[in-house]
């Protein structure tokens, strides 16, 4: 075995599944899975014995499953973390929603079925996540910090800019003119909003295109939701036709495009199924487009999160040179720092922050004093 490896732990019922899962991982020259386990009990007893860096965990396993793990495994106080295999299904939704309730820090869903071939199509996927959720625990075992998981009551440093940002601070002079904040974010992306979202304690309403298979957004506005009880926010599924309210959060639907006009006072939200963009639906720059088309007035601040590939950097340029105030998560706290890259390459970005500066930032430029 090799110490410079990232140590994968493959736990799972099906022995075609686990074969699978190593032959994918281990072709990555970083990658090396040091063990099996085909049930929850097993995983438990080689936890200690082989300390991974990261587990990939089924759900659906005889004697104990993969929830059941989660539970023991926070009993133990074990930090390692774990990204969960999941179901298109219905249940597969709602047993996800709550993996990471338990901790889980992301999901990959098998395209078809418990045993696929077809696993190999998401290979790259599988491969990023594994790593940079692994480097992200071996990072916070260095330093014997919460690197990631950062506690939102301690004071932190000014928000900081990159050589590339522009900010423009002068855009936020008068925070009444800000009528809503507009995210987009893929991978890393459940557990990300997990953690900003709940520390925000201004009252506009935040609209959020998050890559995610239909059924799962319900489900997932349903689990966010239970973050938010302490701070009047109510998380929801996005509906069409609706108009957007203070201290209301909304996840555009999986399967569906998100827009938003403008109508009268009111700011309306839309979906629909037209072409996938940047090969995802809902897509970031579908909803930034409709921004940049619908809406003249720079009433908004838009927001680029963690997430593989560009999705959103082209529309957030637009609309930064239009002079909409705009945000990109930092590298050191994005699970893959693709789309925020992008963005800060084109130029599309005032201001820089980490996880736990932007709800900071927000609540100090947008709460009501």
């Amino acid at each position: 075995m090799n110490d410079d490896k990232i140590r994968v732990l493959v736990v799972d019922d099906s022995a075609t599944m686990r074969k699978l899962l190593m032959q994918i991982l281990q072709q990555d020259n970083e990658i090396e899975v040091v063990g099996t386990a085909m049930n929850g009990i097993f995983a438990l007893n080689k936890l200690e014995s082989l300390k991974p860096d990261i587990i990939t965990l089924d759900i659906e396993m005889p004697q104990m499953d993969g929830l059941q793990f989660l539970e023991e495994k926070n009993k133990k106080n074990d930090t390692t973390p774990v990204i969960i295999l999941s179901s298109l299904t219905t249940s597969g939704s709602s047993t996800t929603m709550r993996a990471l309730e338990l901790g889980a820090k992301d999901f990959i869903l098998k395209p078809s079925g418990s045993i696929s071939m077809d696993l190999a199509d998401i290979s790259e996927e599988i491969i990023a996540k594994v790593k940079n959720w692994a480097k992200k625990g071996i990072l916070k075992k260095q330093a014997k910090t919460d690197i990631f998981l950062s506690d939102f009551n301690q004071p932190v440093a000014v928000a900081k800019a990159l050589p590339k940002a522009t900010p423009r601070l002068e855009l936020l002079i008068k925070p009444s003119t800000i009528k809503f904040i507009a995210i987009g974010i893929s991978t890393g992306g459940p557990e990300a909003l997990r953690q900003i979202l709940p520390s925000i304690t201004m009252d506009l309403p935040i609209v959020i295109v998050q890559h995610m298979p239909e059924g799962f957004t319900k489900d997932f506005a349903q689990s966010l939701s239970k973050t938010m009880i302490h701070t009047g926010y109510r998380v929801e599924e996005a509906e069409n036709g609706e108009i957007i309210e203070s201290k209301k959060i909304y996840i555009a639907k999986g399967n569906y495009h998100l827009s938003i006009s403008k109508e009268h006072e009111n700011f309306v939200l839309h979906l629909n199924q037209d072409p996938p963009v940047n090969n995802h639906r809902p897509s970031v720059d579908y909803l930034f487009s409709s921004l940049f088309k619908n809406i003249e007035q720079n009433c908004f601040i838009a927001i680029i999160m963690t997430g593989m590939g560009k999705d959103g950097a082209y529309y957030l340029k637009k609309l930064h040179d239009r002079g909409v105030f705009t945000i990109a998560q930092d590298e050191e706290s994005s699970i893959v720092y693709g789309m925020p890259k992008v963005a800060l390459d084109y130029g599309a970005v005032d201001i820089v922050l980490s996880l736990k500066e932007i709800p900071e930032f927000l609540n100090s430029k947008l709460s009501v004093k």
